[in-house]
């Protein structure tokens, strides 16, 4: 173990020296009463669980090394502080402190065996068993699990400095050896451990008894405190009392501010392709003890980051460009959709229906807003997507025109705990719902001449980037994803150029007919006089209403295509559905106030001039009304798909979404 120049990330090494589980709260019927964590088929320790039982400890050494006069600076409380970001038990509306460290999960070294415990309660007036309190429990076998740690500044970048990497190491390696148990059943003498926090990777391999393990743990022990004592020694007072300390964060929020849409000529059309390494919570409304996530990912939580990636790329008379990317127009993204076998997915056009009842096959039809076939009922909810050419991939008896589904989401439940007991804390059990991991999304990204030049965005085309979206992003646990962005590929090109929106397909064969009875995709899908377009909806729309407050009728929809120098006018009856959107501000610790959106899949009818037909195709890929560089009003012009007079499908499950089999309890729906 070395003292040498420690770095932004390191390594935690947690060896258990009993039975132990972080307990998930919720069991199987007829079997076990309580089931613990896993990733896969093995035992793991959220790093959501690190970070709480490590900022407990720091906190209580800190204060050791700050000493009992009440009159010296409190340094090291501070900058425990900020290094875990805002104290949980702090009372709403204080000052929202970001963290500065991030913990991976931590998972087996070496196959750790899950077995099943007997317990009962007892009776106090009896001295028996009571009866109906038998429970089994799982619990996993000792052993040593493996993960890690990174540095963060406020950007989400590694740290640089070095004193305080130094310091850093040093808290959190003397924290590490406070802790005495993880997991549920401590009391009992479960989840007995050490926690190694260290600057390189430890020995992992220490036989397979528990002797062997307790063994282990004391000679790393031994080892971290020299490395420790010398790290100490290296903290001289100077650089002790430079350490930094919480501040409210003032990080710019990009992004809420459009730039002149209009003026959306020339650029360079790329798209962002993710691989989601971890579950990521895309932000929605919570609903009581549920943080509930939506099943697409927001150009809100994608901007932030492009912004810093080409922000990474200035250039000395045009920094201005870079720095004021968003504000001035000159980066605009998509929301992030689901794909299939390289399709992306589509909100469904809310004009299409369905069967009331389902069929349990494989296949799904969906039925034109034209059919005259009763006992049908309007979609809600969902996603298409095309198949190529040779469809998608199915038996070749049963090969049909794409997919139709949604991502399952996946729970997780979790506690706070109550630091002065070690039990759950009262009224904090939350349930999380996110994205899966191992799931493909893709989005569009729009970079005007000017930033493609002085940001040299050419140069950040075709790398693999890895980033932290999403809402708990910083928990180790969610918001990991891997990016790529690359230009078009000449289909998407052309498929933009004719719908007005990029990577969207057209319909591949006869299995689907148009409602004139003609091939859909044949010809241009528009009215006798070729005058009558549907606009397909295929993000959120936020709309003005003349009262300038929170609008969502198609007369909204039509002043803000007026604003943009476009006249339509609504024909027939829109299909529009309405969704609230929420969001959470970190700079004021608190929610943004509430919107009123167009849903994504609602479709209206309008009657246009050639000339605003063709600036339509144009205006697509941006969006119309507010918040457009988000991704908020992205819409398809005279796709097929509204015209058809049926479509079968395949019916997505999670095979189709993630690009794995699927894990142990996960259903295929």
């Amino acid at each position: 173990m070395t003292t040498d120049s420690p770095t932004a990330s390191g390594h935690v090494t947690i060896v258990f020296t009993s039975d132990w589980g972080v307990s998930t709260g919720v069991g199987h019927a007829g079997r076990t009463h309580s089931t613990i964590e896993r990733c896969g088929d093995d035992p793991v320790v959220r790093g959501t669980v690190i970070t709480g039982v490590l900022r407990e400890q720091a906190m209580l050494a800190a204060k050791a090394l700050d000493g009992q006069d009440e009159n010296s600076p409190k340094k090291w409380t501070s900058f425990a502080l900020w290094l875990f970001g805002q104290d949980p038990n702090s009372e709403p509306g204080s000052v929202p402190h970001p963290r500065h460290v991030l913990f991976t999960d931590a998972t087996p070294a070496s196959p750790i065996r899950i077995h099943d415990t007997v317990s009962l309660s007892i009776d106090p007036t009896t001295g028996t068993a009571r009866d109906q309190f038998l429970r089994f429990t799982e619990r996993a076998a000792a052993g040593i699990l493996t993960g890690a740690f990174t540095l963060i500044d406020e950007a989400g970048s590694e740290l640089s400095d070095p004193a305080i990497i130094k310091a850093a190491h040093f808290l959190l390696g003397v924290a590490g050896l406070m802790v005495r148990g993880i997991g549920s059943g401590r009391s009992g003498g479960d989840g007995e451990c050490t926690v190694l926090v260290t600057n390189h990777e430890v020995e992992a391999h220490a036989g397979q008894s528990t002797p062997a393990f307790v063994t282990y743990a004391s000679k790393q022990t031994n080892a971290l405190r020299r490395t420790l004592k010398d790290l100490a020694q290296s903290l001289k007072p100077d650089v002790v009392s430079a350490l930094p300390a919480p501040q409210r964060s003032t990080q710019h929020q990009v992004g809420t501010v459009d730039g002149p849409a209009a003026q959306h000529s020339g650029g360079h059309h790329l798209i962002l392709d993710l691989t989601l390494n971890s579950p990521i919570v895309s932000y929605e409304i919570p609903f009581s003890n549920e943080i509930r996530s939506l099943d697409f990912l927001r150009g809100t939580v994608l901007l932030p980051w492009l912004h810093r990636l080409v922000s990474s790329k200035k250039h000395g008379d045009k920094e201005a460009v870079v720095t004021n990317a968003v504000t001035g127009g000159h980066l605009v993204v998509s929301d992030a959709l689901p794909v299939i076998s390289d399709a992306k997915g589509l909100p469904v056009p809310l004009t299409l229906k369905t069967d009331k009842t389902l069929p349990s096959d494989s296949t799904i039809t969906l039925y034109g807003d034209s059919t005259e076939e009763t006992g049908k009922i309007p979609i809600r909810g969902g996603y298409v997507f095309f198949a190529p050419k040779e469809g998608d991939g199915e038996d070749p008896d049963t090969k049909t025109q794409g997919w139709y589904g949604k991502p399952p989401l996946r729970g997780r439940q979790t506690t706070a705990i109550n630091h002065e007991t070690g039990a759950a804390s009262k009224g904090q059990l939350v349930l999380v719902e996110a994205l899966p991991e191992k799931m493909c999304m893709r989005a569009h990204v729009w970079v005007s001449d000017e930033l493609w030049e002085a940001a040299s965005v050419s140069s950040l085309l075709g790398k693999t980037r890895e980033a932290r979206l999403g809402s708990r992003k910083l928990t180790g646990t969610f918001g990991s994803a891997t990016c790529t962005l690359r230009e078009e590929t000449a289909t998407e090109r052309e498929s933009r150029s004719r719908f007005g929106n990029a990577g969207i397909a057209q319909l591949t064969s006869t299995a689907s007919t148009s409602a004139d009875g003609t091939a859909p995709g044949e010809g241009t899908p528009a009215s006798s006089d070729g005058q009558r377009v549907s606009l397909w909806f295929t993000s959120d729309v936020i709309a003005r209403s003349a009262g300038l407050g929170a609008g969502g009728t198609a007369d909204d929809l039509i002043r803000a295509f007026e604003r943009e120098g476009i006249t339509v006018e609504a024909v027939g009856t829109p299909s529009i559905r309405h969704r609230r959107v929420d969001s959470w501000s970190p700079a004021d610790n608190g929610p943004r106030a509430s919107r009123l959106a167009i849903q994504a899949g609602s479709v209206i009818q309008v009657q246009v001039s050639e000339e605003d037909r063709a600036k339509l195709l144009e205006l697509a890929p941006f969006g119309v009304g507010e918040l457009t560089a988000q991704g908020y009003g992205r819409f398809v012009v005279a796709h097929p798909l509204l015209s058809i007079r049926s479509i079968e499908l395949t019916k997505a499950k999670l095979k189709h979404f993630v690009c794995e089999k699927v894990p142990k309890g996960g259903e295929e729906k």
